[in-house]
């Protein structure tokens, strides 16, 4: 999964990936509590880089969020 993605990258291929509006982010730490991989979706949220390798593209932060700030999105990416 981690090459497939870098080979994605390397050729901006379009992908389902989440992306976060870090403005609207309350900080009530629902995503990284939720997380079944236990990643610091709360830091990702902050910092703006939702792109992480060992995220499984569950939907659990997307699901938690009330706020709306995290969702998914098909796009080139970086």
């Amino acid at each position: 999964m981690i090459g497939g993605r870098k080979i994605r990258n390397l050729f901006k291929w379009p992908s389902l990936r989440l992306v976060a509006d870090k403005d609207k982010c309350v900080d009530f730490l629902t995503y990284t509590k939720n997380c079944p991989v236990s990643l610091d979706v709360n830091g990702m949220v902050k910092s703006g880089r939702m792109g992480n390798s060992e995220c499984i593209l569950c939907g659990t932060c997307v699901d938690k969020c009330k706020k709306g700030v995290i969702k998914y999105s098909f796009s080139k990416g970086i």
